[in-house]
């Protein structure tokens, strides 16, 4: 099992208008020397938007980046770049009023190029479910913008000339897509080629299942209602709380191939964070073999959730069936998303595991 948090000390936040003249500079993409033998083995970065739920040891991976996005108040706009604790401070009041959405193409061209068009031979942008958050569009059209000067840069360099790019639709979001990041990562690394690896990649959303649990339903029907995304009903009517549900408060939230949905409401949230610890343990006993993944993200104190009986039971299941298990902190945007407080767990499982 691997505990790992993403609490990465952050002090400067910037309005979205002020990021290109005063971030500071480390934050930026540095330009590296070019190996002569990327020429046999072209070289993959992983793109990931700051709502997923990374890891501190993912984030430091020389394959991934983090796309920053834009956190928006009436009057007011950040960039949230992963790791604000700033972000991660704020109040269940201030959160309620806060917007997620796509980075201008400006702030991303200021953070990524040029340096990673000589950084990367291929760019796998894996993309939080769209109904959330779509950063694909600025990341094309930063790279059409400055197309010329990406193809000149690489040839002076003895590159080939083009820079892929593969857009992946991770189909879920928070613990979810960090899950599929860091099992794409653990691809690249193994030398599998990019395209194969984007490959692999695109089919993980089949099998990978997501539970949400909201600390405050009524914050996390607030954030889904101003989405205005229809296929997002299911849970907006699951965190509506209407009267002959008053004695079920809790919402277990899940996520699949299929879409969203919720079958489930326990009397309170720790029950509901029970029923799903229990269900991910049940599919996992299921399984004919080894090869599952599972990530529990938290927006809390990860100690004390690995006290409670209901994880320990999920921990022992989780060795039984050598599956990998990780534990994470939510990441700071997933708040306004899911609520302060909130658990977000996800599980793959290989095709044709379940017993």
């Amino acid at each position: 099992m691997t505990i790992e948090t993403r609490q990465s000390p952050e002090k400067n936040e910037y309005l979205l208008g002020y990021a290109s003249t005063q971030q500071q500079r480390d934050q930026r993409e540095s330009m590296l020397p070019v190996d002569p033998s990327r020429s046999m083995q072209p070289y993959a970065i992983v793109l990931l938007d700051a709502s997923a739920d990374a890891s501190s040891s993912m984030q430091a991976s020389p394959r991934l980046r983090l796309l920053p996005l834009a956190v928006r108040w009436p009057g007011r706009t950040m960039l949230e770049k992963g790791s604000s604790s700033r972000l991660r401070r704020l109040s269940r009041e201030r959160l309620r009023g806060a917007v997620i959405g796509a980075p201008a193409v400006d702030s991303l061209a200021y953070r990524l190029y040029p340096p990673l068009a000589i950084n990367a031979d291929w760019l796998i942008h894996l993309g939080t479910r769209r109904e959330f958050v779509d950063t694909a569009p600025p990341l094309q059209q930063m790279l059409a913008q400055h197309a010329d000067e990406i193809r000149d840069m690489r040839r002076q360099r003895g590159l080939d000339d083009e820079l892929h790019l593969q857009l992946v639709d991770s189909g879920t979001l928070l613990a979810g897509t960090a899950l599929q990041a860091r099992m794409l990562l653990r691809m690249l690394e193994a030398g599998i080629a990019p395209a194969e690896a984007a490959r692999r990649a695109q089919a993980l959303r089949e099998t990978t299942r997501l539970w949400l649990v909201p600390q405050h339903p009524g914050d996390t029907l607030e954030a889904l209602q101003r989405l205005q995304q229809p296929t997002l009903v299911p849970w907006e009517q699951a965190c509506s709380g209407p009267l002959g549900q008053l004695w079920r408060r809790s919402p277990v939230l899940e996520a699949d191939a299929s879409g969203v949905y919720c079958e489930h409401r326990l009397k309170n949230w720790r029950a509901a964070v029970a029923h799903a610890f229990g269900r991910a343990a049940e599919l996992l006993r299921a399984q004919s073999g080894p090869g599952a993944w599972l990530q529990i993200s938290l927006d809390g104190g990860l100690r004390e959730m690995q006290a409670w009986p209901e994880f320990e039971a999920l921990r022992e299941q989780a060795v039984a069936t050598r599956t990998s298990l990780h534990l994470t902190h939510m990441s700071p945007a997933g708040r306004i998303w899911a609520s302060a407080g909130s658990l977000s767990m996800a599980l793959y499982q290989p095709p044709g595991a379940s017993g």
